[in-house]
């Protein structure tokens, strides 16, 4: 199916489920939705032109709102207080309010459950005795409560096992009229091909610094312009991210990680011990966990490209710069920060793929450890 990708351009949006936009009793709307204004003025075109498809795969970094935007739309077309094809839901109606809470009978929402690594076929078409008689695919199908549409918006699609994605194609191939199915993950390259040859992708990019400093402001993370912008420039374009960078825990972890990698020699298994036990500190959850290697990854990287643009008197104007060790910036060369950088990306890449988090911790700090000593 068609693909929609904007301009090279980053563009505004919000946070995702884990932190999603919060505004008191101040219901979400599209005037303080900050942003994916071009994603928005999409889908208006295609609402207005009745070119809506039925299915979407909404991929991009965690943490920057494609929840969030899902919502908006379905509440769009759900309100009854405004023309759908104003697309400017109205807030007031008991339509809006129900989708605001979640609780609007035509809205389904599935996300992955808690302490499971993946999205269940019981989520999608019931459990053993009760197949196609309860979950998504089933509820789906009823006629609607408001005489309008379903709109169901699947989270997590990038956990989604080959029995679901079965479980899920027909429903794909033959939605109900006027049904609208969003399926919300990171990339398309992590959905299986049958899911994405049946699904209009849109593509959604991180905040720029500005507009996540307009956030985190915004969620009370920090009390002035400046804290904010610092915030933001190290959270790589993800009000999850920023909520990571105010986290005191992973603040001492970090500077703990920092000073390992600057030693001379690494000590490398004092290195991976520290990061093995920060892992199983977050929990059994292995998303969670996951996630975490992910944030470290970063961490490192983030470290690594400050060091080699000190050394060449480049230094980013929003960077704490004093979040390195000087002992990086007096050893690594730029030959060496430059593998350094490109193993931990590789690293952080083969997160998601099934590897044992041990084995990637192990493999990435021995490699890390000899290119240090170049």
């Amino acid at each position: 199916m068609d693909t929609f990708c904007p301009p090279p351009q980053v563009t505004r949006t919000l946070s995702a489920q884990s932190v999603d936009q919060t505004l008191g009793d101040e219901m979400m709307d599209w005037d303080s939705f900050v942003g994916h204004e071009q994603q928005r003025q999409w889908f208006r075109n295609a609402v207005q032109h009745d070119r809506l498809a039925s299915t979407f795969l909404m991929v991009g970094p965690s943490g920057i709102g494609k929840r969030t935007f899902a919502r908006l739309v379905a509440k769009s077309l759900l309100c009854t207080g405004n023309d759908p094809k104003q697309f400017s839901p109205c807030g007031r109606c008991e339509t809006c309010v129900q989708v605001e809470k979640g609780t609007h009978p035509d809205v389904i929402d599935v996300h992955r459950e808690k302490d499971k690594s993946t999205l269940s076929i019981d989520q999608l078409v019931g459990g053993e005795k009760a197949r196609m008689r309860e979950g998504l695919c089933y509820e789906l199908r009823i006629k609607p409560y408001s005489g309008r549409r379903k709109i169901a918006i699947i989270d997590d699609i990038d956990t989604l096992g080959v029995e679901g994605a079965n479980s899920l194609l027909k429903t794909l191939e033959e939605p109900p009229p006027g049904a609208i199915i969003f399926l919300i993950g990171t990339s398309e390259q992590k959905q299986l091909r049958t899911i994405r040859s049946r699904s209009q992708i849109v593509r959604f990019r991180p905040l720029s610094v500005e507009e996540l400093s307009t956030l985190v402001l915004r969620q009370g993370m920090a009390d002035n312009p400046t804290d904010a912008n610092r915030i933001a420039w190290e959270s790589h374009g993800s009000i999850e991210g920023a909520a990571q960078v105010i986290d005191e825990e992973r603040n001492d972890f970090r500077t703990q990680l920092l000073q390992r990698l600057s030693a001379y020699p690494i000590d490398f298994p004092e290195l991976a011990k520290s990061i093995l036990k920060h892992l199983e500190s977050a929990g059994a959850d292995g998303q969670v966990r996951r996630d975490r290697l992910k944030w470290i990854m970063d961490a490192a990287t983030d470290a690594y490209r400050t060091t080699m643009r000190r050394s060449l008197g480049v230094s980013g104007i929003q960077e704490d710069a004093s979040l390195v060790p000087r002992e990086l910036v007096e050893r690594l060369e730029t030959n060496a920060l430059i593998a350094l950088i490109q193993r931990t990306q590789q690293a952080r890449d083969q997160v998601d793929r099934n590897v044992s988090p041990a084995a990637l911790v192990e493999a990435w700090v021995a490699e890390v450890s000899c290119l240090s000593r170049a």
